[in-house]
């Protein structure tokens, strides 16, 4: 595990992988998992990108709820943490007013997604 710079601790928490192999009994259904959640990861960076930069409200918190999510069951609690942080960001403006605004947030997250994708492919995980 790494720590990301604006995040405290690592990009992934195997433990939760590890939880949730233990609750299915099955690793093949994680490893499919975790192959899905990394192949969808650049479509769902896309797809909020294409919102914050179209003042799409509505479409980023659906985006940025996915990602969020996702990565929360993947163990990937810097990414998770980043997403709930940019989530509240939107909230605070009103009407999704100036939403490129958050753009260095985006930023942040699309750096750390290379080092969490790493990690999640990482045969130590």
């Amino acid at each position: 595990m790494t720590a990301c710079e604006g995040c405290s601790g690592a990009l992934v928490d195997p433990a939760v992988l590890r939880g949730l192999q233990a609750e299915l009994g099955d690793a093949s259904v994680i490893d499919a998992f975790v192959r899905s959640y990394v192949a969808m990861l650049p479509s769902r960076l896309a797809r909020l990108h294409h919102a914050l930069d179209t003042g799409d409200i509505a479409g980023a918190l659906d985006a940025v709820l996915s990602l969020k999510t996702s990565s929360d069951m993947v163990g990937a609690v810097c990414l998770r943490r980043l997403a709930a942080e940019l989530e509240t960001s939107m909230k605070l403006m009103p009407n999704g007013h100036h939403l490129t605004e958050l753009d260095p947030q985006l930023s942040e997250i699309e750096h750390h997604a290379f080092g969490t994708i790493r990690e999640l492919e990482s045969p130590l995980r």
